[in-house]
C-alpha cells in the first residue's frame, strides 16, 4: 500500500549579504515617513503603518541600488535557470504598537497577476514579534472530505525564519501576521513586493 501526496505548496527562502546595510538605508526612511502613511482602504488591521499606496515611498525603495543589488543575489538562487522578472510593487511595513495584518494574498489584477510574493525581514526577532502565517489555500475543501492518514496536519505553516531573511511564494498563498505585544522600542519591518516572471527557460513544453 502506497501513500502519495500532491499539490504541496513550494516556497523559498535565502539571507541576504549584508542586512546591517539594508537597516542603515530603509529604518530612517522609515522613521521619516511612518506617521504619514494611512491605513489602505479595503484593510480590516488597524494602525499599521505601511507605505503600499504611496507611490513617492515606493520610488524611494525602488531607487536603493543597494537593496535591489542584495535582493536580486537572493533571487537568482531560487531559481534554476535562466529567467528574467519585474518588480510590480515595493512598500514597507511597521508593527511597534500591536498591529496586525489580517490573512490575504498578493494576486492582484485578475488580468495581470503577480507570480510571486517576497518579504524581506529587515528587522525581526521572532522571540518577541509575530511569524508570518501560512494558510493551506485548500483547507477549506479538506474539510469536505474525510482526510484519512493526514500524518497530524494543520492547516497553518509559520515558516522559520530571522531577521536579514528574505522568503519568495507563490502570489495566491494566503498569508497574515497576528497581533503581539507593543514593541516601541524594537519594530517588526518588513519589505514587501510583488514578483511578475517574464521569462523562464525550465519550463518544459513537453509536459
Amino acid at each position: 500500500m502506497k501513500q502519495i501526496k500532491a499539490f504541496a505548496v513550494t516556497y523559498y527562502k535565502g539571507n541576504v549579504r549584508d542586512n546591517e546595510k539594508l537597516k542603515e538605508l530603509v529604518i530612517p526612511l522609515v522613521d521619516e515617513t511612518k506617521n504619514d502613511c494611512q491605513v489602505p482602504e479595503g484593510w480590516l488591521t488597524t494602525k499599521i503603518k505601511t507605505s503600499f499606496e504611496n507611490d513617492k515611498i515606493s520610488n524611494s525603495l525602488s531607487n536603493m541600488v543597494e537593496l535591489k543589488s542584495q535582493y536580486f543575489e537572493v533571487i537568482k538562487d531560487f531559481f534554476d535557470d535562466k529567467f528574467q522578472i519585474e518588480v510590480d510593487d515595493i512598500w514597507y511595513n511597521s508593527y511597534t504598537d500591536g498591529e496586525y495584518q489580517e490573512a490575504h494574498n498578493h494576486l492582484g489584477d485578475a488580468l495581470a497577476p503577480s507570480h510571486f510574493a517576497c518579504v524581506h525581514f529587515l528587522s525581526f526577532d521572532p522571540l518577541i514579534h509575530s511569524p508570518l502565517t501560512f494558510t493551506d489555500p485548500m483547507a477549506n475543501l479538506r474539510h469536505l472530505s474525510i482526510n484519512m492518514n493526514s500524518e497530524n496536519y494543520e492547516q497553518k505553516h509559520y515558516p522559520n525564519v530571522r531577521e536579514g531573511d528574505l522568503i519568495m511564494f507563490p502570489a495566491y498563498l494566503d498569508h497574515e501576521v497576528k497581533s503581539f505585544p507593543p514593541t516601541p522600542d524594537s519594530p517588526r519591518i518588513t519589505i514587501s513586493f510583488n514578483v511578475t516572471v517574464t521569462r523562464y527557460d525550465g519550463l518544459d513544453d513537453d509536459d
